[in-house]
């Protein structure tokens, strides 16, 4: 047999395991039960006749007095299963009540009925003996006779005997009580029908119960094992309807579906990112290496606005892998904030008068309104990074006055930057995608300034991740946008 076609239990389906676990639970009991009774039932049913067998004669002994003590003898004779007898000193009867007509104390005579009083008190009260009864006749042969008969019958059953000396109307007396201390047969068939019959019920309940919980737990459990290799296999579209009526299945289900809408943005993410990356990649790498060839092959094209354009191509290929690195570091577990306070109002300064000189050789304006200081609990880099993008953006589309400003104010206890720029505005069609990543508009000014998609989305990446973090835009078509982030104040 193939080593693969082998059966092994740890694959067995969860519902069959809790059948067979339920079923072989209550085997094992029942098997422990049958050992007991054939083991323990004979000491088990002794004890339990000598404790009611002893309560009988102290019973009577309690209440010698009584004028209807003949008739509780009666009832505890009948209750008990026991012979009772209560004599004077003499050895006569004075009360007796009798259950079987073989018992010792109703066959013995009056000197040997004396002889308890001395046996009494010499064991502090009460006494108690064992005797071994005779069996039935020894010529009873169960085969001479038709129908259902009784086997052999042998000897070896057990009685006891016991005694205590009470006192009435001034005159000592003797009380015996004696009864059969080791179970009938009777009583043996009985206990075995009952056993056996709870023993079928019980395994049919135990079947029917480990059927309903397979039904109700291990189903639900099978299901989002179905759902758990699909999304393996990258059919992450699905949704999880399938769940328990409690709280471990329900969050295992929760989870799983969470893992399934995170690995199917992963996927839309992945195709985006191929689908956008290779776009962005093949148009630079195309220009690079046609104006190189050109200039190769043609020595008077390489010119000085030539070897410009590769230098642009170059650089924004650099700025789409490091922004690729920066986005991907920041969506990492924890983020990789390094929070802390500082003023806002300084790292704007460091920021406007750095950024304001790189861009004033290509004709745009950087102006920059602000408090004296602000005071922020933040990731200072992070942040820096954050006005830099919005910066970068609003440069992209600010209009033919290629004035950009940046303003500082403290706003409901929070410290708002603004970027603002007077270009054409954002559609309302539009907005909602603005801070997807690779998103770009179609508008655009000269291929050097054309973005690479992933700023905004680096800035609602690190506001997300700062407490108390907020961002936004403000825009309306013809009338230029104002992209803001605030953070509370210190």
């Amino acid at each position: 047999m193939p080593r693969s076609a082998r059966f092994s239990w740890g694959d067995a389906p969860l519902k069959h395991k809790l059948i067979v676990a339920f079923v072989v639970a209550v085997i094992l009991l029942f098997v422990f039960l049958w050992i007991f009774d054939l083991i323990f039932l004979d000491t088990v049913y002794e004890s339990i006749a000598l404790r009611d067998l002893k309560n009988c004669v102290e019973t009577v002994s309690e209440n010698i007095a009584s004028e209807d003590l003949n008739i509780l003898i009666k009832h505890l004779a009948y209750h008990d299963n026991a012979c009772v007898l209560v004599c004077d000193a003499d050895g006569n009867e004075l009360y007796s009540q009798a259950v079987r007509t073989d018992c010792t104390i109703h066959n013995i005579s009056a000197e040997n009925r004396i002889a308890y009083f001395d046996k009494v008190k010499e064991n502090d009260g009460i006494y108690k003996e064992e005797i071994e009864l005779e069996g039935f006749n020894d010529n009873y042969e169960h085969t001479e006779f038709e129908g259902d008969v009784p086997g052999d019958a042998a000897g070896g059953v057990k009685a006891a005997v016991y005694a205590c000396v009470a006192e009435k109307d001034g005159a000592e007396v003797l009380i015996l009580a004696e009864a059969v201390v080791t179970p009938e047969e009777s009583t043996r068939v009985t206990w075995i029908a009952m056993l056996g019959i709870i023993t079928g019920m019980l395994l049919l309940l135990a079947a029917l119960l480990a059927a309903a919980i397979a039904r109700y737990v291990a189903r639900p459990i099978a299901k989002l094992t179905d759902a758990a290799k699909e999304i393996s296999k990258g059919n992450a579209d699905i949704t999880i309807s399938e769940g328990g009526g409690y709280r471990e299945i329900n969050e295992l289900k929760e989870g799983l579906q969470y893992a399934a809408n995170e690995v199917a943005e992963l996927e839309h993410y992945r195709r985006e990112l191929i689908a956008n990356v290779s776009h962005d990649l093949r148009t630079p790498l195309t220009l690079i290496k046609g104006y190189a060839e050109m200039m190769r092959d043609i020595p008077d094209e390489a010119r000085p606005e030539n070897l410009q354009v590769v230098i642009d191509e170059a650089s924004r290929l650099t700025n789409l892998v490091n922004e690729m690195l920066d986005l991907s570091k920041l969506q990492e577990s924890g983020g990789g904030l390094k929070l802390k306070r500082f003023d806002a109002v300084r790292m704007l300064d460091d920021l406007v008068a750095r950024h304001g000189k790189l861009i004033e050789h290509l004709g745009y304006k950087l102006e920059y309104e602000h408090e004296e200081s602000a005071v922020v609990y933040a990731d200072e880099t992070k942040l820096m990074q954050v006005i830099y993008n919005l910066i970068n953006n609003a440069i992209n589309y600010c209009g033919d006055d290629k004035t950009v400003t940046v303003k500082e104010y403290t706003r409901h206890g929070n410290v708002r930057i603004e970027v603002i720029d007077k270009g054409e505005g954002i559609d309302v069609n539009v907005l909602p995608h603005i801070w997807d990543r690779y998103y770009k508009s179609e508008k655009s000014h000269r291929r050097a300034t054309v973005g690479t998609g992933l700023g905004l989305s680096i800035v609602k990446t690190v506001m997300d991740k700062h407490p108390g973090g907020v961002y936004g835009v403000v825009t309306s078509v013809g009338e230029g946008s104002t992209f803001y982030v605030e953070l509370p104040k210190c």
